[in-house]
This record gives C-alpha cells, structure tokens and sequence, in this order.
C-alpha cells in the first residue's frame, strides 16, 4: 500500500478543523504524505483542488448540524461519484430543481451523464478510509453523531475507499455554559484529552492496516 493521505472536512466553527489538523500530524509522523483541505460553502465544490483516486487513505470530516454532517461535503463527495452537481438530483415533490440551482441546471447534462449505479465490492486492494466528527449533542450524546458517521461512512464507500474506522467527540457549539447536556459544560471542547484519542484512534488505523500487509 501506499502511503499518501488525503484529509478533507468542513469545519464551520473550527471544532473539527482541530481533530483534523491533529489526524494530519499522526500520519505524518508515520511517514505519510499528507495533504488536507478545509471544505467551505465558498469553495468550488465541482472542482475541487484535488482528486480521492490518487490516494491510499481518505480521512473525511465534518461538525454534526442536526444530526447530518454539513451540505457541502456531502456535495462534494456526490459529485465525484454521480459526476455532476448532486443537488440536481434531490428533486422537490412537484419536480422542481431545488432553488438557487434551477438557475444553473442544464437538463442535458443529467441526459449525458453515465449512470454510475453498479454493485461495488470492496476488499484488501481497495484504498481505506476513516470518518470523523464533531458533536454538541446535548440530548444523547454520542449517539447524535452516530447518522454523520454513518452518512459519511456511506458516501466515501461509494468512491471505493473501504472505511476501517470511525471517529467522533464533543465540540463547543456555542460561549454559553450547557451544565444540564449530556457531556456537561463543553466549551473547551475538543480538549487535548479528545485530540489525544483522536490521535491514538489513527494510530491504531495504521497499525491495523500495517499488520494486513505484512
């Protein structure tokens, strides 16, 4: 296997920028060449700067936003797979393209894109992957980030990276105390204890695939 990592997440109040930045360094410790890009509603979600098939391992991320990771990196990732602006695709009841896209859609392109829908098998040959996530989850806890997680893990799969590995922990979602949530009081959060995890949660990924190679 090779050993090119590529870490892609969005970070809207900076609480999973701090795992991912932390994820970055463990590979890189290891001997991996990392690259990793922050993941915006500004960014050019079509034609991003990089491409997932010239990687051995993706780690994908994302804060939690009612129990979904954000819009655009589910955006992004789709496009790869479907080859055109997914949120064509997610049609309203009547028909009608979403707004703010019916603007820009081009009926031909969904008439000329391949179909991509074909049954994918994933094994030792395929490149891996981890997911991660950042959580308020003032109700149940971890278990709110359980559908990003999965979400996530659902969508990278499609592209052909097998997910080894998922990770989540708290993270602020605001300056106010939160005493009666779940985790208590979490404005710190993630803490050097989270990122620690974190760190020891690629590590394992790592060793595990090491073992699978030797």
């Amino acid at each position: 296997m090779g050993k090119r990592c590529l870490i892609v997440y969005s970070s809207r109040t900076g609480n999973t920028a701090k795992v991912a930045q932390r994820i970055k360094t463990t590979f890189e410790r290891h001997g991996w060449a990392c690259e990793s890009f922050r993941i915006s509603k500004d960014s050019d979600l079509m034609n991003p700067p990089f491409s997932f098939k010239n990687y051995d391992f993706v780690c994908v991320g994302s804060g939690v936003i009612m129990h979904a990771p954000q819009e655009e990196i589910l955006t992004l990732i789709r496009k790869q797979f479907f080859g055109i602006d997914p949120r064509i695709l997610l049609k309203s009841a009547d028909g009608e393209t979403p707004i703010g896209i019916r603007e820009k859609y081009n009926p031909a392109e969904t008439k000329t894109a391949v179909n991509p829908h074909h049954k994918i098998v994933l094994d030792d040959a395929s490149g891996k992957a981890v997911v991660f996530a950042t959580y308020a989850g003032n109700e149940f806890g971890p278990k709110e980030a359980e559908p990003s997680l999965m979400l996530l893990e659902l969508e990278i799969e499609h592209l052909g990276f097998d997910c080894i590995g998922r990770f989540c922990c708290p993270g602020k979602s605001g300056n106010s105390p939160t005493p009666m949530a779940y985790h208590g009081d979490i404005r710190d959060r993630p803490n050097e204890r989270d990122l620690t995890k974190a760190e020891m949660f690629i590590e394992e990924k790592l060793e595990e695939i090491t073992d699978r190679t030797s």
